[in-house]
């Protein structure tokens, strides 16, 4: 099991409009849930 979960924003989890799609969203709601930490990375 993950306890934390780096996730780069531009061109990963931000669509080409800057939106997260439904499916990304309820990843990391599911994801934190169980208790995962989620950290957004950024340059």
């Amino acid at each position: 099991m993950y306890k934390l979960v780096a996730i780069d924003l531009d061109g990963t989890l931000l669509n080409s409009y800057g939106e997260i799609s439904f499916e990304n969203k309820n990843a990391i709601k599911n994801a934190i849930e169980k208790g995962v930490i989620i950290v957004l990375a950024s340059r």
